[in-house]
């Protein structure tokens, strides 16, 4: 299947000039799909690392990419993924963790599912305001959201045992669609999903399912497969576990995009990621440092009594919250806790930032301080034991501060209107959403960075009655400081 994709890309290059032309007048259908965790050099040094990912490779040699995404901080599914449908910052659009501060644990261990919790217009919104029809597979902070006509959000309440299916059906749309896809019925049941891929089997299904009959405009599609893998084992090239899901991902993409472009022949297909990884070898769990110093009191059994001060881990960094965020005294002594810390280099600490640009930088909404990890060390929970706790085999995180480079994520771009080979050079990942809403031809004012320029510059054309209203075409506009021209990875499929 994944080589018909790349015959189908063939195709559509050959029938360009007719599709943009009428791209131009209309806008054109977008799959947007997110393979968790992929780093682009996975996709670009696929040859050094053993890798047979012909479908990537395909959309890298005839479509557009960026040598790498620079997203938000924490580089954090859900932060990440939202700033990708809405072209803004967790600042503004309120997602700033992928959990719920919970220090007492009362939430049992939710996230931030809800697409109430958006506090701006997405892509979504965008579509269905044009009249598009709009679907979507697992996206994060999707649950319940208005603007999406078919939807499986990601959602759960243990996340291992297929009662799950039933939690799903009640928050999917329509009503009875998933009841008819194979395998949803044990997409949270371990038993049934023995490889780090099978999970995303089972989506791709749903994917299909959902072309077939809602015939959606917009796709928006999140792959969490090489992620999962990647907690696991570490990041490439360590990891033949994840080298494997990689390949079978780039199978699955082909069997998705195949059937999107054979429903809209002009549709962009969109490749992006949320963040890249770190290996990690030991975590610092900066709680122990604050029960020692009596700024949290634990019950006898070790849970939390109370607390004055609370590190809220985010994988690779960590926000430090204050029960009262007045209490001077208690910022004082943290401060000066996380200062001797940071003096070892032993205990891992990178950075400490505090106040607004702690949470310019990542941290949660309130936070005192925010505490970012170096590489090969991530932030941990715990409330006893070691500071630094060293592991028996290395795993991996992201979370960090966007300033570490293995965080960064991709962006590759294909269909009619995008040129074959381009290079987007550095991407800034608010400008991923601006750009689908400029090639699906909707509004989305509120994403103010530039669409990215994905069509060679062509002389000017005729003057036309600006009265007319017309839908974008993939072009979108240039970007200042963005170096776009032929691409160096376009070969790399060959």
């Amino acid at each position: 299947m994944r080589f018909r994709f790349l015959a189908r890309l063939a195709l559509a290059a050959l029938l360009l000039p007719v599709f943009a032309a009428s791209a131009r007048e209309q806008g054109q259908p977008v799959l947007l799909i997110s393979i968790d965790g992929l780093h682009p050099s996975y996709v670009f040094e696929a040859d050094k690392l053993g890798l047979r990912i012909p479908t990537l490779r395909g959309i890298v040699r005839q479509g557009a990419s960026a040598d790498r995404v620079i997203n938000v901080s924490p580089t954090l599914t859900y932060p990440n993924h939202t700033t990708m449908v809405t072209g803004v910052t967790p600042v503004e659009h309120g997602v700033k963790s992928n959990a719920v501060f919970d220090p007492e644990g009362y939430e049992q261990g939710a996230w931030n599912w809800y697409g109430s919790q958006i506090r701006v217009p997405t892509l979504w919104d965008a579509a269905k305001a044009s009249g598009l029809t709009t679907a979507s597979v697992l996206w994060p902070v999707s649950v319940a959201h208005p603007a999406i006509d078919y939807n499986l959000p990601e959602y759960w309440r243990t996340k291992k045992r297929a009662s799950d299916s039933h939690l799903l059906y009640a928050v999917s749309t329509p009503r009875g669609l998933l009841e008819k896809v194979e395998g949803v019925d044990r997409l949270f049941d371990v038993t049934a999903n023995p490889e780090e891929w099978s999970f995303d089997e089972k989506l791709t299904n749903v994917a299909l399912a959902m072309i077939g009959e809602g015939k959606p405009d917009l796709l928006t599609i999140h792959l969490t497969g090489l992620d999962s893998a990647e907690h696991k084992h570490g990041p490439l090239p360590m990891n033949d576990v994840a080298k494997e899901t990689l390949e079978r991902t780039d199978a699955m993409i082909g069997r998705i995009a195949d059937a999107f472009r054979a429903l809209h022949p002009d549709a962009v297909v969109a490749i992006v990621s949320d963040h890249g990884f770190h290996r990690v070898d030991a975590t610092i769990n900066l709680n122990v440092a604050f029960v020692q110093a009596g700024l949290i009191e634990l019950t006898g059994a070790g849970a939390v009594k109370s607390w004055k001060a609370f590190s809220w881990s985010g994988g690779g960094s960590a926000s430090v919250m204050l029960n009262d965020p007045g209490d001077t005294a208690t910022r004082d002594q943290v401060e000066a806790i996380l200062a001797a810390l940071t003096r070892d280099p032993a205990n891992g600490i990178a950075t400490v930032l505090s106040g607004e640009e702690a949470e310019r930088n990542g941290a949660l909404e309130g936070a005192a301080f925010l505490v970012d990890a170096k590489g090969g060390f991530s932030m941990g929970n715990a409330l006893a034991g070691d500071l630094v706790r060293r592991q028996a085999r290395t795993t991996g995180a992201h979370g960090y501060r966007n300033t570490h480079p293995e965080m960064n994520s991709s962006l590759f771009v294909v269909g009619p209107g995008v040129e074959a080979g381009r290079h987007l050079g550095t991407v800034d990942i608010r400008q991923i959403a601006p750009t689908l809403a400029a090639v699906l031809g909707v509004s989305l004012p509120t994403a103010t960075w530039p669409p990215l320029e994905l069509e060679e510059q062509v002389a000017p054309a005729a003057p036309v009655d600006v009265a007319t209203p017309r839908r974008h075409s993939a072009r979108g506009h240039p970007t200042p400081g963005t170096r776009t021209s032929r691409s160096p990875h376009a070969g790399a499929g060959r």
